[in-house]
């Protein structure tokens, strides 16, 4: 299945991928562009839910008031030559399609009860779920014959950088990784974005506690060598937060890696830092 973009400013073609996990149907996106060369690379993007990713609407970004042309990261990686493959978070997914979920716009109000409910039901990690719906959505890529040939990266956002994190960690189909305030905690899956969570790991070796610093480094160790660039701001802890760093760099040879990207701004990604974003994924896959 494709669609056309609604967005008037975006040339190409959104294919469609059915995913089915768990009881639960997903449809990945993957936007290859038109307008600029393709530089052969397909990069992963966990997400909320897909079309903000191409600057359109969904009734969550109406309800928050939120404007999707302002971010629209999937077109910011399009217009060097990436395509996209954009992969819904089974969570926002559910609570869009429940009546009562569907009209709050807090996380804490909007997830909570479902990621509860998951652990009640089901066990395990509400968070490891997500991330075998993004190991799922490469299987599918792949069997759909739309990538042949292509390298496969991974770029996330906050509760989106987490779960790439992961993705590259337990996938090594993953050639490539860069996250910015990547969380951590499985906790984030009822508050997301509450930057002033107590469990939440915005940065790998800002959280206080030592177990939180320990899981990002074993997640750095699995990722290494493969090239990894972790972004974020300064704000809130920056010299706590090179420390993990610098002793994940003992995973990769000559302790070249993982690479830094420090930004001024709050929390939120800011334009020039995620063009730096997407010249180092092409420059680590070229």
């Amino acid at each position: 299945m494709s669609r056309e973009p609604a967005h008037p400013g975006v040339r190409g073609t959104i294919h469609q991928l059915q995913l089915r996990n768990d009881g639960i149907d997903l449809v990945a996106e993957l936007y290859r562009p038109l307008s600029v060369p393709s530089t052969g690379v397909v990069v992963v993007v966990p997400c909320y839910d897909t079309p903000p990713l191409f600057a359109e609407p969904t009734a969550r970004t109406e309800l928050a008031d939120l404007d999707p042309s302002a971010a629209a990261q999937g077109l910011q990686l399009a217009a060097v030559g990436h395509s996209v493959l954009a992969v819904p978070w089974r969570f926002e997914q559910i609570a869009a399609h429940d009546p009562v979920l569907a009209e709050e716009s807090g996380a804490a109000e909007r997830y909570g009860p479902l990621a509860a409910r998951h652990q009640r039901e089901q066990g395990g990690s509400p968070i490891g779920r997500s991330v075998a719906d993004l190991m799922l959505a490469v299987t599918a890529l792949q069997e759909s014959g739309l990538a042949d040939g292509s390298r496969l990266a991974t770029f996330g956002d906050r509760l989106g950088g987490g779960l790439a994190l992961r993705l590259a960690a337990l996938d090594e189909r993953i050639e490539v990784a860069a996250v910015h305030e990547p969380r951590l905690d499985a906790a984030d899956v009822a508050e997301p974005d509450q930057s002033s969570h107590p469990g939440h790991v915005p940065f790998p070796g800002q959280g206080p506690e030592h177990e939180e610093r320990q899981e990002a480094d074993d997640l750095l160790s699995l990722i290494a060598p493969r090239p990894l660039l972790l972004a974020g701001s300064t704000h809130g802890g920056a010299r706590q937060g090179l420390e993990p760093i610098r002793r994940a760099r003992r995973h990769w040879p000559d302790q070249e890696g993982p690479d830094l990207l420090r930004h001024e701004n709050e929390h939120a990604l800011p334009h020039h830092v995620m063009a730096g974003i997407r010249e180092w994924l092409r420059d680590r896959t070229c």
